[in-house]
């Protein structure tokens, strides 16, 4: 099983630090995630595709005919931030490994945001669904935070909220 480490992505849907449930989804086991979008373009989808492929093969001989892949088309996500991407969702029931560009552990839970940079280290992995389904996953190991992004909670800090009001704003004026 080849492991593949990622460009620098965006992070979306990040749940690193605690594991999240499937919405809607009895009996889902709980997992780590974050959700990689890439330029549709990057050659990053090109490997993906055939590390996804040869997944397949090696599990079943062949790729199934209904297989679901991983790879999403982000434009048919309707989220601004997929626009003109393809997009994959990497999980784990371990919590993954986090660690800053410069290769510290992360141990600050706030760290780990959606709208911060990232790399991940993943694996495909195959599957079946007892109903018949069949498909190959993404398995997340471990990620880099590279740097800061807006987050996309929409939500500002503290201080921006209140800087026009603290007292030492009236020392700027």
């Amino acid at each position: 099983m080849s492991k593949l480490i990622t460009p620098e992505f965006r992070g979306s849907f990040v749940s690193l630090v605690e594991p999240r449930s499937i919405p809607g989804v009895d009996n889902s086991k709980p997992k780590y995630q974050i959700t990689i979008p890439l330029p549709k373009t990057d050659a990053f989808w090109t490997t993906l595709k055939k590390l996804v492929e040869s997944t397949a093969q090696e599990k079943w001989g062949k790729i199934p005919p209904k297989m679901k892949s991983p790879i999403k088309d982000g434009d048919l996500m309707e989220r601004e931030e997929f626009a003109d991407c393809n997009t994959v969702q990497a999980t784990s029931v371990n919590r993954p490994g986090a660690v800053n560009a410069e290769l510290q552990p992360i141990m600050d839970p706030e760290e780990l945001y959606s709208g911060a940079y990232y790399r991940a280290s993943i694996r495909c992995f195959a599957w079946e669904h007892p109903t018949g389904g069949k498909g190959v996953s993404i398995a997340l190991d471990n990620v880099m935070k590279t740097k800061d992004g807006e987050a996309f909670s929409g939500k500002s800090s503290a201080s921006d909220d209140f800087a026009s009001v603290a007292p030492s704003a009236a020392l700027l004026d």
